[in-house]
């Protein structure tokens, strides 16, 4: 038996309907304009204060102004009043290096060095492989002495340091001890970087990954081949120290080692911004390698160097060894200026395959081993005899 329904009854609810869609849509609409207001007065009030700054300055400061300097100071200063020690404002200049240095162009003579406080030198921890200096027959184990006739002191050592790295197709000259014999060189500065080092010893490999760049997972890729060629079965990874790079470029490296993610979220990362919203999903393919790995890590182990720790544990490939890691799981965007300068924002927090986000509290490692702060400050210098972590690896891989 079908049942009408009164045209009063339809017109009430219809009514109530409409009565209910228009509470939502005001609700809303007053959340939307209540933090629209709230914009604008703290953008009034920040524009104001920064206004009143710049009066006071321009009618009463005895000295002339900088106007470049003071906008390059300004924006610095805003991006870094946001209290996230991540994110940074880059002059044009400091710009077009970063994007160099992302491609793995770099300036300098191509080494990674070390003041010696013992001996008051510079000392050679890494070559790059092809880089200006290696043509000039500057090794690893090398100690400088001088640059551009400057002896190196307590004093100087920095800016002697910083000339090293300086501006593409400059030259400088360089005064190294190799064999016990002093030489002197004019090396050419600029690069592709070498960011994958690596050597076999006693059967197990060791990889030390510096920074993770676009170029980075190619470099891995050569690594790995030299390793197999070696009849390397274990494969001891070092990323102590290493906080430079993106997060996509070290996915790229995990993704040569892994086999595809089917556990936990699915992905080898996955960005999530502040509202929990997924920006980014890290993917990976179904080709993995076949080693037993250690991964060294350290408390200036940071950002895509963690993550790479972390996805390796999480597939259980690899056990962690050293101190807990820095704890920077975020994930920066840059964004371009109009006047050619950039920002590099903080926008989403990373999750890895499977173990909780290690944003804030770093990563513990499997086995635990301390080194001296002596050690520590002089861990490029260290031999691999004297390096615990380096040594407690072998023992794992060898057991």
């Amino acid at each position: 038996m079908n049942k009408k329904i009164s045209l009063g009854l339809t017109l009430s609810l219809i009514f109530l309907s409409v009565a209910l869609a228009v509470t939502i849509t005001m609700t809303v609409s007053m959340k939307i304009y209540n933090k629209i207001i709230k914009d604008v007065a703290s953008r009034s009030n920040l524009y104001s204060s920064v206004s009143e700054i710049d009066d006071l300055v321009r009618e009463n400061y005895f000295g002339e102004i900088n106007e470049n300097l003071l906008t390059a100071m300004m924006s610095g200063g805003y991006v870094e009043g946001v209290g996230d020690r991540y994110s940074y404002y880059m002059t044009a200049d400091d710009y077009a290096a970063y994007k160099e240095e992302e491609k793995g162009n770099k300036g300098g003579i191509g080494i990674i060095a070390v003041y010696d406080s013992q001996n008051n030198n510079i000392y050679v921890a890494e070559v790059s492989e092809g880089s200006p200096a290696q043509l000039q027959g500057i090794s690893k184990g090398d100690v400088i002495t001088a640059v551009d006739s400057v002896a190196v002191s307590q004093g100087n050592y920095e800016d002697l340091m910083e000339s090293l790295n300086g501006q593409k197709l400059t030259n400088v000259q360089v005064t190294y001890t190799h064999g016990g014999e002093s030489k002197t060189v004019s090396v050419a500065r600029g690069y592709a970087a070498q960011t994958v080092y690596y050597s076999v010893a006693n059967n197990i490999g060791y990889i030390k990954i510096t920074a993770f760049y676009s170029t980075t997972a190619q470099q891995l890729e050569k690594a790995l081949k030299h390793m197999s060629s070696n009849s390397v079965s274990s494969i001891i990874f070092d990323v102590r120290n290493t906080d430079t790079g993106l997060i996509a470029n070290a996915v790229e490296c995990i993704d040569i080692l892994v086999p595809v993610a089917t556990e936990g979220t699915g992905a080898l990362a996955t960005a999530v911004d502040k509202e929990g919203n997924t920006l980014e999903t890290f993917t990976s393919d179904s080709d993995s390698v076949n080693f037993s790995m250690a991964v060294l890590i350290n408390g200036k182990t940071s950002g895509a160097a963690e993550l790479f720790a972390c996805d390796l544990r999480d597939f259980g490939m690899a056990q962690l060894i050293g101190t807990k890691t820095m704890g920077n799981g975020t994930m920066q965007k840059v964004f371009e200026l109009s006047d050619g300068g950039a920002i590099a924002l903080t926008v989403a927090k990373i999750n890895p395959y499977k173990s909780e986000s290690f944003n804030g509290k770093g990563l513990e490692p499997d086995i635990t081993v301390e080194l001296t702060a002596e050690q520590n400050s002089r861990l490029e210098m260290l031999s691999q005899a004297d390096d615990a972590q380096y040594q407690k690896a072998v023992e794992l891989l060898n057991s």
